[in-house]
C-alpha cells in the first residue's frame, strides 16, 4: 500500500516537509517518504506546465509517486539522483497520459458521428413505446432494452442483471405481454 503523505507546509513562498510519522515505515519506506515529500511539488510544477485540463496534474503527480513507490528499493542516494529518476518516471507518466488522451479523443470523436447516424431508441421519438418502457419496474425495463436494443440474448441480459436464465425469460415474457397491454391501450 502506497504511504499516505501529509500536505507540506508552507513558509514564506518556500515548501517544507511536515513532521515525518516512521513508527511503522522501514527505512526504505522512510527514505521514500522524505523523497516523495521534497519533490512532491517540484513534479506537480513539472505536470502543471504540460497537462491540459491543468487538474489533471495532480493525478499525473500521483501516478508518478505510485511508479517511485513500486521501485523504492531503487531509490539512487543522492537527492539530484533520486530528482533525476523522479522526472524520467514522470517523464513516462506524462507520456501515457498524452496517449491515453489521444486515444479517448478519438473514442469520443467516433462515438459522435456514430450517433450523428443512428440515433439512439431515445432520440427516435417513439412516444408509446417510450411511455410502454416507462411503465414496467427498473430491472425489467433495462431487461427488455438490453435485448431489443443493445442485442443480447435473454440469457445474457439476465446474467448482465444477476439474474438465472429461468428467472430472466420469465421477466422477459411478462415485461413483453404488459409492453403489448400498453401499446394497444395507447394506439387503440
Amino acid at each position: 500500500m502506497a504511504p499516505r503523505l501529509p500536505e507540506p507546509h508552507q513558509r514564506a513562498g518556500a515548501v517544507t516537509p511536515a513532521p515525518l510519522e516512521t513508527s511503522t515505515t522501514t527505512n526504505t519506506d522512510a527514505a521514500f517518504e522524505d523523497s516523495a515529500r521534497a519533490l512532491a511539488p517540484a513534479l506537480l510544477g513539472y505536470f502543471v506546465r504540460r497537462v491540459d485540463p491543468v487538474e489533471d496534474a495532480a493525478d499525473c503527480v500521483s501516478e508518478t509517486l505510485l511508479v517511485l513507490w513500486r521501485q523504492r528499493d531503487r531509490l539512487p542516494a543522492s537527492a539530484d539522483e533520486q530528482r533525476a529518476w523522479s522526472f524520467g518516471v514522470a517523464k513516462g507518466v506524462l507520456a501515457n497520459y498524452r496517449r491515453g488522451k489521444v486515444r479517448r479523443g478519438a473514442l469520443s470523436e467516433k462515438l459522435r458521428a456514430g450517433l450523428m447516424r443512428e440515433p439512439s431508441p431515445g432520440q427516435q421519438g417513439d412516444y408509446e413505446v417510450l411511455t410502454s418502457l416507462a411503465g414496467l419496474r427498473q430491472k425489467d425495463r433495462e431487461l427488455v432494452m438490453l435485448i431489443v436494443w443493445d442485442g443480447f440474448g435473454v440469457t445474457e441480459a439476465g446474467a448482465l442483471l444477476g439474474l438465472s436464465a429461468t428467472a430472466a425469460r420469465t421477466r422477459y415474457s411478462r415485461a413483453r405481454k404488459h409492453l403489448r397491454a400498453s401499446m394497444e391501450k395507447q394506439v387503440g
